[in-house]
């Protein structure tokens, strides 16, 4: 029983070998499906006139979009161009927003001339170190070195201070509200306060320009505000 089952176990291993060593490679012909290709000898004439056809639409529906763009610009352009006249026209004639704005700058010229009032002082009070020097014409020289180096300092300091705050605002206001939306706000903001600036006087005792200046830096800081907040949500 044993010596026939190793008979069989030993001629099926033969038949194994004998069907590795003997096996032999067949190509099979396979047809494999090309876009646009029926054939070797097909020059990809469907596929050329369909890329042709997508490029020239691409190309008409490229030149209607750049035309409708230049045409929506245009027509906001204008619109912007006439309310802007006719409300610089109505401000001309609106003797409470004239008022407002001649005391706006009025106050904005007294403040400066504070300021390097208030810089001059303290140059003079810092220069007043001079006096403790016995020679009178060293003592001039270095009175004047020193109120003209505490002004100069003073005054080229709060403008560069002044400056860097001016390009900071500028770049927020070109990154969160450079848009139709703000070109909209600032006329109709404008319009607003010079249109019914008396009824707001009688309201609020504020100055129109400044209230308008208060009310863009709202806006500003609002639109930023928002952008942020939809900025930390998507991420």
């Amino acid at each position: 029983m044993i010596g026939e089952c190793q008979d069989k176990i030993r001629c099926l291993t033969q038949q194994r070998d004998y069907a590795r060593t003997h096996q032999k490679i067949v190509e099979i012909p396979v047809e494999k499906p090309v876009l646009y290709e029926k054939c070797e000898a097909c020059d990809r004439t469907a596929y050329q006139n369909e890329k042709a056809k997508y490029e020239t639409q691409k190309e008409r529906l490229a030149g209607q979009y750049k035309a409708k763009t230049v045409r929506f610009q245009t027509t906001l352009f204008l619109l912007a161009w006439y309310s802007l006249t006719t409300t610089l026209f109505q401000a001309v004639q609106s003797d409470v927003f004239l008022s407002d704005c001649k005391s706006f700058f009025h106050d904005a010229a007294s403040f400066i001339q504070t300021f390097i009032g208030w810089t001059i002082s303290a140059g003079q009070s810092v220069a007043q170190i001079s006096t403790k020097i016995p020679n009178a014409f060293i003592a001039g020289i270095i009175y004047w070195v020193l109120l003209i180096l505490v002004v100069g300092i003073c005054v080229a300091g709060t403008g560069i201070l002044a400056i860097l705050i001016e390009i900071k605002v500028i770049e927020l206001y070109k990154k969160n509200c450079w848009d139709v939306i703000t070109l909209l706000i600032i006329l109709t903001s404008t319009a607003v306060i010079i249109y019914f600036g008396e009824t707001i006087k009688k309201v609020l005792s504020v100055n129109l320009l400044l209230l308008f200046v208060l009310s863009q830096g709202a806006y500003v800081g609002l639109r930023c505000y928002l952008k942020n907040q939809l900025n930390t949500k998507l991420y």
